[in-house]
């Protein structure tokens, strides 16, 4: 099972190296991810890829709480090949766009 933040680097590394991939990231990012982690992502998993620039600095907080709602559970029950762990992982905690170092023109804004 992939880590978190081991499929974070590996989509921001993606993202960096293939101009392809980081333009399919922005226009569809849950079949993006999906096809680089090789997960399916359930349906009840939103997912949202945003970029930084020098003025506008995006923060993501995990959650709150890392267990799955009887909802959640629920709409992922019998997993259909579902690995839940990465994905609840992944997407439950989030990318931070900031946890990669300092922004480019940071000290400009």
């Amino acid at each position: 099972m992939i880590s978190h933040d081991e499929a974070h680097r590996k989509i921001v590394a993606k993202a960096a190296e293939d101009p392809a991939f980081r333009a399919a990231l922005v226009a569809d990012p849950r079949a993006a991810v999906a096809s680089l982690l090789g997960i399916e992502i359930p349906s009840a998993v939103s997912v949202t890829v945003v970029e930084d620039s020098p003025t506008h600095l995006h923060i993501v907080l995990p959650a709150e709480n890392d267990q799955l709602s009887d909802a959640d559970l629920e709409a992922v029950a019998g997993g259909a090949g579902v690995n839940w762990g990465i994905a609840r992982d992944f997407f439950n905690t989030g990318p931070t766009a900031a946890s990669g170092g300092r922004p480019m023109g940071w000290d400009e804004a």
